[in-house]
């Protein structure tokens, strides 16, 4: 029965390698050929072919004084049937009719949606948008080039854990005739199988089902998570969706480590009275149930502690996980500086980080990363259609522009140049501006490369001086790299906002060096000395305000250890601190930020200022 069982396994495993090989070939070659094809454009006219009954469509076209048996044959009756770009409020009311009629259907695009995405409201007011398909292509695309590119055997069964939830909430129609399901878009996607850690196979019981469908608190869910993974030494992936979910899962295990290895030692699941909310009776008669239940294990608590006594938490990845092959998590310009946290602490460089995807909830995959490391991402012109709207160096200007700026396609984008990304997709948005900013970088076959490097439409302004969060994060990092060893052994992590008339630089700095208040008193003068200067140096407008004193000279707040890296993130997760909670339905996709609005984020802003160190004028 044994060997019978063996040759079945052995034949799926072969069968699984040929499929995504197959698949990344033809992936290949469609990079090489789509360019000169026009592969794209096709994308766009099967998606408008497949969509033409749709209610969205059918009054675009009464609004645009289209016929609605003209075919739509080229891109210039394309932008003629959508002369204006959109955005969620476009759409917001057949999203309405969604969620209010369950007898309507071919609202968006074809039939019933298969669930709805949440939005983990990082840059506006969470949302949701119909998902009516996934297309399987994707996820083979991702593992083959995660195959192709990671050096270590990823087809053997490999042992792996995601941190991200697979809880979700049910939406009822208000007519009672159709129910969907709620939830963040990667969780939707690991629900329909359409995920890389299914197409590749990897072995995820390790930690039970039920904690991810069930434990919807975060610190909570990765507190049940670390005592069954730091059990299994044979670890082989872990997987998030950010990189700042893999920061925060480390340093939750840093600071709950003997209690972790207390209730391994002795068999135990931690109490109610230890948990942010209490578990169910059935889920806590679950876990300790026969199928779940890990016995006593006294001697690998032992050599838990044994290794975090010999060198802290210092790359602690793999000396818990010795077979560690790859982490899975987005990594991006944008978010660099969690992601150098993140490789000078728990994380040992010589794992490779495969930065997993770009995506949104908008739409799941927009581009496959090319490689682990790094920032390259290569589009799917299989996928959606995309556009591209230039970016100058006021990337705000044409913000109360009556004008629909020009847009460019796949095959007209420069290197170097950076653009917004609009597409249009199978799931029915069209010409959907995303507000991501990426810069143009290479070529992949035929295809251009690109980086995320930022969002549009983020900036910091007093007097109407505009100073945009790629300005910021340019003027930061070169003056932080002079003084980085007064205030931290990490990577610096800050943030930015704006508190009366004057811009404010939040920097976290170290335990150890909180107490060295004259240190910190000159260091933060320093820059606030040279902060101004580079913002006089590199935006005009500003200059003139400060000249003017519509501006006053920047403040520095030195602040505790970790409130940016993960205290803003366990702020905005904590339902039960005022103004808190406000993602916790989008824990999965939840970002960081660089800047603070006063409007938005006034509650993170109390956050920031309750967790001072030293403020610095």
């Amino acid at each position: 029965m044994w060997l019978w069982t063996w040759f079945l396994n052995t034949c799926l495993s072969i069968y699984r390698y040929l499929l995504i090989k197959y698949k990344g070939h033809k992936f290949d070659h469609e990079a090489k050929i789509s360019i000169e094809q026009k592969t794209n454009r096709q994308t766009l006219f099967n998606i408008l072919k497949q969509n033409q009954n749709t209610k969205f469509l059918i009054d675009q076209r009464k609004k645009s004084q289209i016929d609605q048996n003209e075919n739509i044959d080229s891109v210039e009756k394309f932008k003629k049937l959508f002369p204006k770009f959109t955005e969620y409020s476009d759409y917001k009311s057949y999203v309405d009719e969604i969620k209010n009629d369950g007898h309507t259907k071919d609202i968006l695009s074809v039939g019933f949606p298969i669930a709805l995405t949440n939005t983990s409201g990082t840059s506006g007011d969470p949302k949701n948008y119909p998902v009516y398909s996934l297309d399987i292509n994707e996820p083979y695309n991702i593992a083959y080039m995660m195959t192709k590119t990671i050096p270590s055997n990823l087809f053997n069964g490999c042992k792996c854990v995601s941190l991200n939830s697979l809880s979700y909430e049910t939406y009822t129609t208000k007519d009672k005739l159709k129910t969907y399901d709620v939830s963040a878009i990667t969780t939707i996607a690991a629900r329909e199988k359409q995920n890389v850690e299914t197409i590749l196979k990897f072995n995820q019981d390790i930690v039970p089902s039920i904690i991810f469908y069930e434990i919807k608190q975060q610190n909570d869910m990765f507190l049940f998570i670390l005592i069954w993974t730091l059990q299994c030494k044979d670890l082989e992936i872990l997987s998030s969706t950010f990189v700042m979910g893999l920061i925060h899962f480390l340093t939750f295990m840093e600071e709950k480590f003997d209690f972790i290895c207390k209730h391994i030692e002795l068999g135990t699941i931690p109490v109610d009275e230890s948990l942010s909310v209490p578990l169910s009776v059935d889920v806590r008669l679950a876990l300790q149930s026969s199928q779940y239940r890990l016995p006593p294990n006294p001697n690998r608590a032992e050599e838990l502690r044994k290794i975090v006594s010999e060198n802290g938490f210092h790359y602690v990845t793999t000396r818990f996980w010795p077979n560690l092959k790859c982490g899975i998590c987005i990594i991006s310009p944008s978010i660099r500086q969690f992601e150098l946290k993140l490789l000078s602490t728990y994380w040992n460089p010589k794992i490779p980080i495969y930065p997993y995807v770009y995506g949104m909830s908008e739409h799941h995959r927009i581009a496959v990363p090319a490689k682990p490391n790094a920032y390259d991402l290569i589009p799917q012109p299989r996928s959606v259609f995309y556009e591209f709207i230039e970016v100058e160096d006021d990337d705000d200007k044409d913000e109360d522009d009556e004008q629909t700026p020009e847009s460019f396609e796949l095959h007209q984008v420069e290197e170097g140049k950076r653009y917004e990304v609009v597409f249009t997709t199978y799931d029915g948005l069209y010409r959907f501006r995303t507000e991501d900013i990426i810069k143009i970088v290479g070529r992949y076959y035929s295809l251009p490369t690109w980086h995320l490097i930022g969002r549009r439409g983020q900036y910091l302004s007093i007097s109407n001086e505009h100073v945009t969060e790629l300005e910021l994060r340019e003027i930061i990092n070169s003056i932080l790299r002079e003084y980085e060893k007064e205030f931290t052994s990490v990577s610096p992590q800050y943030s930015i906002f704006i508190d009366k008339s004057s811009y404010v630089l939040s920097i976290e700095v170290d335990e150890e060096k909180q107490d060295n208040k004259d240190q910190l008193k000159q260091t933060g003068k320093e820059l606030c000395t040279k902060f101004d200067e580079k913002l006089k140096e590199s935006n005009e407008d500003y200059k003139t305000c400060r000249e003017k004193k519509k501006i006053s000279s920047p403040s520095v707040l030195w602040l505790k250890y970790n409130t940016l890296t993960t205290g803003i993130r366990d702020f905005r997760l904590d339902p039960n601190k005022p103004g808190g909670g406000s993602a916790c339905k989008g824990a999965n996709q939840l970002k960081s930020q660089m800047i603070l609005k006063k409007k938005k984020d006034n509650a993170v802003i109390k956050f920031v200022k309750e967790n001072i160190v030293l403020q610095v004028n």
